[in-house]
């Protein structure tokens, strides 16, 4: 299992778990003090992310937020690319 926490400039948390097989994602658990509504939207992000190669991680996230109202309080989707990416060089 793969882990990683991010302290974000101003204040806010990440953390990830992942676990790697043949550098595809099998599972990820994003969990943090940040805030994301609708609530559930986290879980979809997870969802997003499982399957996926882990070069392609941050296409993925990107795609995740077009075209959906995600309101994000204190964290910003490259923060998620940073902490998955911090997670995957560990």
């Amino acid at each position: 299992m793969k882990k990683a926490e991010y302290k974000i400039p101003g204040g806010k948390l990440i953390a990830v778990e992942l676990k790697i097989s043949k550098n595809i994602i099998e599972y990820v658990k994003i969990s943090g003090d940040f805030f994301m509504h609708p609530e559930e939207s986290i879980l979809d992000l997870e969802k997003q992310l499982k399957g996926v190669k882990t070069e392609d991680f941050p296409r993925y996230i990107d795609e995740f937020f077009v075209d959906r109202d995600i309101i994000l309080y204190g964290i910003n989707p490259k923060d998620f690319k940073q902490v998955i990416k911090m997670a995957l060089d560990n």
